[in-house]
């Protein structure tokens, strides 16, 4: 092969393959496990001891500059309820949150764009955490819940339905 020929030949290998890195590259939204607009399927969610269950749940994040921004709107089952914020980036740091009893902070960390590993804090001590995952065809999100300091799973299961 000459030598013009093989540089033309790398060239095209070289193009194709940023455009396949380009291709394969998942949108802000896409790579988030929390975006989106997600409701509670009571049917299929469990409570274990010491949390609270809840009569409806609606679980609101979009992407935000540098993370997410969410908004949880929930009502328990004894008539409370109450809206939650947060605005958070998936660097481990604590974010205020607002609304939410007992909790004033939380730290998010995205192991893979399915995944999101949150613990939330009340004056800097843990308080509790979640693994949140997001299924395979993207209908649904499911809460486990975990301990805060060592992520040992825990036996609360919330599901969401996406809307």
């Amino acid at each position: 092969m000459r030598a013009g020929t093989r540089r033309s030949v790398r060239r095209v290998r070289a193009i194709l393959l940023i455009g396949a890195l380009c291709a394969a590259r998942p949108t802000a939204a896409a790579a988030d496990a929390l975006h989106g607009s997600w409701r509670l399927n009571a049917a299929r969610s469990h409570y274990g001891t010491g949390a609270e269950q809840r009569t409806d749940e609606r679980l609101e994040c979009k992407a935000a500059s540098g993370g997410i921004d969410c908004v949880m709107r929930s009502v328990r089952t004894d008539g409370r309820s109450f809206t939650a914020t947060f605005r958070a980036a998936y660097d481990g740091k604590p974010h205020r949150v607002t609304g939410l009893p007992d909790v004033d902070a939380v730290a998010l960390r995205a192991p893979s764009e399915s995944i999101v590993d949150a613990t939330f804090t009340l004056r800097g001590r843990p308080v509790f955490g979640y693994r949140a995952v997001r299924s395979s065809d993207d209908r649904a999100l499911t809460i486990i819940s975990v301990a805060p300091e060592t992520r040992r799973v825990l036996t609360s299961v919330v599901v969401y339905d996406r809307q």
